[in-house]
């Protein structure tokens, strides 16, 4: 009987995982799909502002990830007064390449600002 209930355990375990895992999947998508032209043309617009010269290399991004936060912001978690904290610990981004090689340059939108930033790795 021990057996049966430990077996019945982990397949209610593995089924709300997997309802998790493709609820997350499903919002990303739509995120993703809601904001994408949006984020394309805000970086082309912070590519030329920063007089950098990716029309040959520009193509469009194939893969855009949602992240939650500035990685980047050098705030702890303690301090919520800070101003950054907002956009370190809250704020949704969507992330893509616009250049892997030689060196990479990735794009950060801003979804609640609508802003872009580019990043070189």
């Amino acid at each position: 009987m021990r057996v049966f209930v430990f077996v019945l355990l982990l397949l209610v375990a593995a089924k709300v995982r997997t309802q998790q895992y493709l609820a997350s999947t499903a919002k990303d998508e739509l995120i993703v799909a809601a904001y994408r032209d949006r984020a394309v043309a805000a970086c082309r617009n912070a590519a030329r502002n920063t007089l950098l010269e990716l029309s040959n290399a520009w193509t469009p991004p194939r893969e855009m990830r949602v992240v939650i936060g500035k990685g980047t912001l050098d705030v702890g978690l303690w301090q919520i007064d800070s101003a950054l904290w907002e956009a370190r610990y809250r704020t949704p981004y969507l992330v893509f390449p616009i250049l892997e090689s030689p060196k990479p340059i990735y794009c950060q939108f801003n979804i609640a600002q609508g802003a872009a930033s580019l990043i070189r790795l």
